[in-house]
């Protein structure tokens, strides 16, 4: 059964929720003189934490939670595919995301602009990597995408692309399940026992089109049914490159090698795509529209739910699903601003008892 937070326990949870490190003298003292419960002193103390340095790691570790942003420690670049790629953006690309977020909280931007923004946030080297120009110096700063090719939002970030690459190319599997699972919280069922992978079992697979290898794969009842709802949604992004460059070619290899290095065929991207439901879409714009224009209520609710999981530091259940229908109404009544749908989980149910 529920009950009540003590102050103590209250100034607790809320300083390891946005500051990851115990209460500071003047929570504790609050706590001391049983302040805390109070609306205005509980709004004014988040709004004081979040203004301090130490709201840093609230931002560092919960994109990294909610976005899977270690995953890019676990893919290594085969550098036959990408000889120009250098392993020091690896932190770069994570510091983008990581600094996209808190620019968008920083700002008391919608949250929407999460999935399309006009900027992003680069240092020289990742601008170079990228194609854009701006900085000079391998400080980060906001640079405008307006008159580059370069999409914005997390779905353009090198992170999410090559965390969910297999170090040579795409892997649109892996980038559908991510979206599901990290922007929308609807992750697919795991594949049962014994299901084939998309690596090669003949050398003559690797040089076939992406589309063409996921209708093999499909071939397998097993696979049929879950893929039709998985597949489109890597599909669309297909402009990315492992290292989340934008190509208008993908570079497949042939299988044959001159002087020990391995010769590639190219074919032209195709990311058009149905999605489930029968909407057709076209690239990375297509999808950003229909996540934004379609999916939008459950964006926002998935947000909601990895925000408040991450506040509570435990999973939330069919109890918690009234509590978070509240706070996903009150996030877009508040014009999906992040600030205010902190303080909201903060002066919550779920947040004042345990």
């Amino acid at each position: 059964k529920r009950r009540q937070l003590n102050d103590h326990e209250l100034v607790s949870r809320l300083s390891y929720f946005l500051w990851s490190s115990m209460p500071d003298e003047r929570l504790m003292t609050l706590s001391d003189r049983k302040q805390m419960r109070r609306p205005k002193v509980l709004l004014a103390e988040v709004e004081r934490m979040l203004a301090d340095e130490k709201s840093e790691r609230f931002i560092e570790q919960f994109t990294t939670q909610w976005l899977d942003l270690d995953g890019v420690k676990r893919v290594a670049v085969n550098p036959e595919f990408h000889p120009d790629f250098d392993t020091k953006l690896e932190p770069y690309m994570v510091r983008e995301t990581q600094l996209f977020f808190r620019e968008i909280l920083r700002n008391d931007e919608s949250a929407l602009r999460l999935l399309d923004a006009d900027f992003t946030m680069v240092n020289a080297a990742l601008a170079k990597h990228y194609g854009l120009s701006g900085p000079q110096s391998q400080v980060f700063e906001r640079v405008s995408l307006v008159a580059s090719r370069r999409p914005g939002g997390l779905l353009a970030h090198g992170a999410m692309h090559l965390a969910n690459s297999n170090g040579e190319d795409s892997h649109p599997i892996k980038r559908a399940v991510w979206i599901r699972e990290r922007l929308l919280h609807d992750p697919p069922a795991p594949p049962p026992p014994n299901v084939p992978s998309l690596d090669p079992s003949n050398p003559d697979f690797a040089k076939l089109p992406i589309r063409k290898q996921l209708e093999i794969h499909r071939q397998d009842p097993a696979c049929a049914d879950c893929h039709r709802g998985i597949d489109p949604w890597g599909i669309a992004l297909e402009n990315f490159d492992a290292v989340g460059k934008w190509r208008d070619e993908i570079r497949r290899p042939t299988g044959e090698r001159i002087k020990k290095k391995p010769q590639f065929t190219t074919e032209t991207v195709d990311s058009r795509t149905k999605l489930p439901g029968g909407h057709a879409i076209n690239g990375v714009e297509g999808l950003k529209a229909f996540l934004l224009n379609e999916r939008r209520d459950q964006f926002a609710h998935a947000f909601v739910t990895k925000l408040a999981t991450y506040a509570l530091g435990r999973s939330l259940g069919l109890a918690d699903q009234a509590e978070l229908e509240k706070l996903s109404q009150q996030f877009a009544a508040d014009g999906y601003r992040i600030s205010a749908l902190i303080a909201d989980i903060a002066a919550s149910e779920l947040f004042l008892n345990r």
